[in-house]
């Protein structure tokens, strides 16, 4: 559990360094759907959320707006190699979705 945690607070950390040299900002990917910029802060707190959900290393992490609802979408791969993508309402930090 210890190992877990230490994970999460190094990956928050990157996320955090990579967001302030793109400005402070992580944008969505080209999805057809608007693109909605996401604060550090917020891309932190949906990482959190996400491993309390399902353990595993971040790999991508993408704003979106969808419907007027603020979403975070969070990619991570499990200790087995089997990838999750898991949708955050960003408002609420609760998990909407886990695929």
């Amino acid at each position: 559990m210890k190992r877990q945690l230490c994970a999460t607070d190094l990956l928050a950390g990157l996320v955090v360094t990579l967001l302030l040299i793109g400005g402070g900002h992580a944008m969505a990917a080209s999805t057809g759907l608007s693109r909605s910029a996401l604060t550090t802060d917020e891309a932190i707190a949906c990482i959190r959320t996400v491993a309390a959900a399902q353990a595993g290393l971040v790999k991508g992490v993408e704003g979106e707006d969808k419907q007027g609802q603020r979403l975070c979408e969070v990619k991570i791969v499990d200790e087995t190699g089997k990838r999750h993508t898991l949708q955050v309402d960003v408002q609420t930090q609760q998990v909407v979705k886990a695929k």
